[in-house]
């Protein structure tokens, strides 16, 4: 067994963490070195398919509360390789018909199977009331929580969920969606509390306003409203996870990964866009700049510090327009940052292109509100 006690560092927001992919490759480190001379390997074939078992990298999905099961209900259905998928609920109801390969109910005193009545501090509650399930079923070295904020399981129970993660030396993403203004002051005051709460224990958030749908498509029905944000939740973690478990033709490992990802300073910060495109030079440039523009998230991109840019294209994928892209977004990044690229091939694509670009630095003012506890400019932010 590893030593639980190994490897400890301490992380901006003063937790105590165990390193679980550096500490599993110490273990098999030592364990090697206790054999008999003839019997040790370092660089042989056996070791090497030893060291790649013990540091293949644990990613795993928590959908937190009814939203949060929902989305990772569809992510189950595309069987991500190397994920394992859990959804929690203080509802029995939602956890029986949700899709995951793992499910926890919380809460069984607080609220019997029967949910949280949109209370957030019953959501905590009950996580706390079962936090040892909560935090055996957390393995992943990169744990990627989503929920809904303003109702009360995933706004009370997801940052509870993140602080165990955290504890467990994962690496925490968290997506999020904010209420519409609509929805009422009361919805949007739990929200902004259930963002501080989840932002503290978060490296990488990405908040996804509703009222954003309102700019960019006001006239859809509210039902296709509501699955084209959970679309684009769905979507962003996929490739993400993808990006994390696949080798591609030019390779992000997740190293390059985890430097995008983890958290600097006070404030969690993350942007991430996903376009497509059919490879035409004015579609691929355009689609390439709203990448790094996601108009959902309304991020600068002259705070980004780090960026990676993932293309994934078919054998039609040339390098000229390979090229094109890298330029496109780095053209709108400042001249300092530091740039990743990763290419994949996927023979179904045909012409089709997919672009992700993930950057570290901005800061959505969502959160930065949230953390500072500034109700006025909360309110200024659904209102615009």
């Amino acid at each position: 067994m590893v030593n639980p006690k190994e490897n400890i560092k301490l992380l901006p927001n003063n937790l105590q963490i165990d390193s679980s992919v550096r500490s599993r490759f110490k273990h098999i480190a030592q364990f090697n070195k206790k054999l008999n001379p003839q019997e040790q390997h370092y660089d042989n074939d056996e070791y090497l398919a030893d060291l790649l078992d013990v540091l293949r990298i644990r990613s795993t999905v928590v959908g937190v509360g009814g939203s949060g099961n929902n989305t990772v209900s569809r992510l189950q259905e595309m069987e991500l390789m190397g994920t394992e998928t859990l959804n929690i609920n203080t509802d029995a109801h939602d956890l029986y018909y949700s899709n995951s390969s793992k499910k926890l109910l919380i809460g069984k005193e607080t609220c019997n199977g029967l949910g949280s009545g949109n209370n957030p501090c019953i959501g905590a509650d009950a996580a706390e009331e079962d936090v040892k399930r909560v935090t055996q079923a957390l393995e992943g070295d990169i744990t990627f929580i989503t929920c809904g904020l303003g109702g009360g399981t995933g706004t009370g129970a997801a940052p509870i969920i993140a602080r165990e993660a955290k504890k467990k030396g994962s690496i925490v993403v968290s997506f999020c969606t904010i209420p519409f203004t609509s929805e009422g002051v009361e919805r949007t005051e739990r929200a902004m509390m259930g963002l501080h709460n989840l932002a503290q224990f978060s490296d990488t958030i990405i908040p996804l306003p509703n009222n954003n749908l309102l700019k960019i498509a006001p006239n859809i029905p509210i039902l296709t409203g509501f699955k084209l944000m959970d679309e684009i939740l769905i979507r962003s973690i996929r490739e993400v996870v993808t990006l994390i478990n696949n080798c591609g033709l030019i390779n992000i490992d997740f190293a390059d990964v985890k430097r995008v990802l983890e958290k600097n300073g006070k404030y969690p910060s993350g942007l991430i866009g996903i376009t497509e495109s059919l490879g035409k030079k004015d579609d691929l440039i355009d689609k390439s700049k709203l990448a790094i523009h996601n108009p959902l998230l309304e991020l600068d991109a002259n705070k980004v510090d780090k960026c990676l840019i993932s293309v994934t294209g078919s054998h039609e994928l040339t390098l000229s327009k390979m090229d094109k892209i890298i330029s496109s977004i780095s053209n709108e990044l400042p001249s300092k940052t530091q740039i990743k690229v990763g290419a994949a091939m996927d023979p179904e694509f045909g012409l089709k292109i997919r672009i992700m670009a993930l950057g570290r630095g901005p800061i959505s003012p969502y959160v930065q509100a949230a953390l500072d506890n500034d109700d006025f400019a909360f309110h200024r932010l659904m209102k615009k």
